[in-house]
């Protein structure tokens, strides 16, 4: 049974991580509306008021690494770039976010298998929002790094996804401190085994935990969230 400083201090946790993804959906919501309406009235100017609500997304709060939207829609390819996202570049002392270029990252040798690449694939096929990671993202932050897509819709066809990047780190400041209130070998997993955050050193970032590791935790899922704290019994 907990103790009520451990109900305490789950409780701070949880009420840190959401939070922390707080603006996600309004944020992907505006992304998604600017992209519907420039390729509802001019598919001309999409990137241009796609560049708009990313670059004051990601200047308002250094909550998210990165913002915009991906497209295959030959809608938007014949007048747009497919990658439209822009990354913030705190580390390197720029003011302003800067375009990702595909042909500069791993984009512009699968881009042709968009399609099959989780953070685009998922939404795509469920038509609902969707957290990928946490990866190594070298296309954006060079970071372990959560991106949170979901569909652009026009009249039910889809025309790509938009998204945000948050680093590990960025949470891991706000809730480390927290979870170590916890429990010293507190885990935040990530759709249910994949290690985000961990106070255990048997288990970094990234990895999996397996079913007989995961049967020596307790797990709380975060409510709104595809994250759950796991707390050794």
């Amino acid at each position: 049974m907990k103790t009520i400083d451990q109900k305490s201090a789950l409780a701070r946790v949880i009420q840190s991580i959401t939070a922390w993804q707080n603006d996600v959906p309004e944020t992907i919501d505006r992304l998604a509306e600017a992209a519907i309406e420039a390729i509802s009235s001019d598919p001309r100017t999409v990137e241009r008021q796609v560049e708009k609500v990313a670059f004051d997304v990601l200047t308002s709060t250094d909550r998210f690494a990165g913002a915009g939207i991906v497209s295959i829609h030959p809608t938007v390819t014949a007048r747009a770039r497919s990658l439209m996202w822009w990354v913030a570049q705190p580390a390197a002392g720029r003011s302003e976010p800067i375009p990702l270029d595909a042909d500069l990252t791993e984009l512009g040798t699968y881009q042709s298998g968009l399609e099959e690449i989780e953070w685009y694939r998922v939404p795509a096929a469920t038509r609902q929002g969707h957290m990928t990671g946490p990866f190594v993202d070298y296309m954006c932050t060079d970071q372990f790094a959560f991106t949170f897509t979901a569909p652009v819709e026009i009249s039910g066809e889809l025309y790509g996804v938009a998204g945000i990047d948050m680093t590990v780190r960025s949470l891991e400041n706000e809730i480390e401190t927290l979870l170590e209130a916890l429990s010293d070998n507190a885990i935040l997993l990530a759709n249910h085994n994949l290690v985000a955050i961990s106070l255990d050193p048997r288990f970094a970032t990234g990895s999996r935990l397996k079913p007989r590791d995961l049967e020596t935790y307790s797990i709380i899922e975060v409510p709104g969230a595809a994250l759950s704290i796991a707390v050794p019994h």
